[in-house]
């Protein structure tokens, strides 16, 4: 209840100072879900999440983030998404194809949000060797992703261009996936971006 009443507070608040024209008014439905996008506006309109969530958003998702997903040859592919307030993430990767072999890779960049986007900008991989840049002239390395739903445990996301949808879990600090190096498993590699 106090979560509740703080929310419609900082919304009040904000409406007040804001120069953004709210369309619709503000349902109890959005406020039991206040990140959950509304994709039934008309074009022009803004809804009440649109004004605050680049901020709070961006807050939320600070932290990391564990999704999993079945492949379609029988495997499954783990990611491990950690987020920091500098404008920096890293995520580990850990597939395991259906013969139970796995192997593992560790990407860096950048990532941000401005309105509904969740945006990310891939700047290159963590090797045993080092960091090994990305190109950064090639496309398929910044990526924006329309925020579908958000709140304190939940992040449910779409690829704006291959309309592909996430849902990652939000998890402790101290957790990490097992890195696979050469068939063998091992603690994550280090890396400061």
């Amino acid at each position: 209840m106090k979560k509740l009443l703080s929310f419609t507070l900082l919304l009040m608040l904000l409406m007040g100072c804001s120069q953004l024209e709210i369309t619709k008014p503000l349902s109890s439905a959005n406020l039991h879900n206040p990140m959950q996008i509304d994709d039934n506006l008309l074009p022009g309109e803004v809804s009440e999440v649109q004004i605050l969530a680049s901020s709070a958003s961006r807050n939320m998702l600070l932290g990391k983030w564990y999704g999993v997903r079945t492949m379609e040859n029988g495997g499954q592919k783990e990611w491990l998404t950690e987020r920091s307030a500098d404008g920096t993430y890293r995520v580990d990767f850990r597939f395991v194809d259906a013969d139970g072999s796995a192997r593992s890779q560790s990407e860096v960049g950048l990532w941000g949000v401005s309105g509904d986007i969740y945006f990310r900008i891939f700047r290159g991989w963590v090797t045993i060797e080092g960091m090994k840049l990305a190109d950064p002239t090639v496309a398929d390395h910044y990526d924006a992703y329309k925020i579908k739903g958000l709140d304190d445990n939940s992040f449910s996301y779409l690829h704006q261009t291959r309309n592909q949808r996430y849902t990652v879990k939000k998890v402790a600090k101290d957790v990490h996936l097992p890195i696979t190096v050469k068939s063998k498993e091992t603690e994550p590699l280090t890396f400061s971006y």
